[in-house]
């Protein structure tokens, strides 16, 4: 990692800005996951490494999982009224982008 006019941030910092405990970090820091160096004895990271490490990724699921956990959500329920299916598939329509 080049230090030349780069921020650096000590572990404290790292962690509160990430909310990791300072144990993890330095698990992944060991590992290579996060890139840091060591000056003076203090271990120091980017921030934009350490955002890197941070954001979420997304998950995705395979629609077969999808639709069988949805059927076995359905076959769960209650018997609803109409007018609460209705309710539902707008909450869920609403939630997921629909109309």
């Amino acid at each position: 990692m080049p230090l030349a006019s780069t921020n650096l941030i000590n572990l404290p910092e790292a962690a509160a800005r990430t909310e990791y405990g300072l144990s993890t970090l330095r698990r992944h820091i060991k590992s290579g996951t996060i890139p840091a160096v060591k000056l003076k004895g203090r271990i120091y990271v980017r921030p934009e490494d350490l955002d890197a490490f941070a954001a979420p990724e997304p998950v995705h699921v395979p629609d077969v999982t999808l639709q069988a956990w949805a059927a076995q959500m359905a076959a769960k329920a209650p018997a609803f009224r109409p007018e609460q299916r209705s309710i539902i598939m707008s909450a869920f329509a609403s939630a997921l982008g629909g109309e």
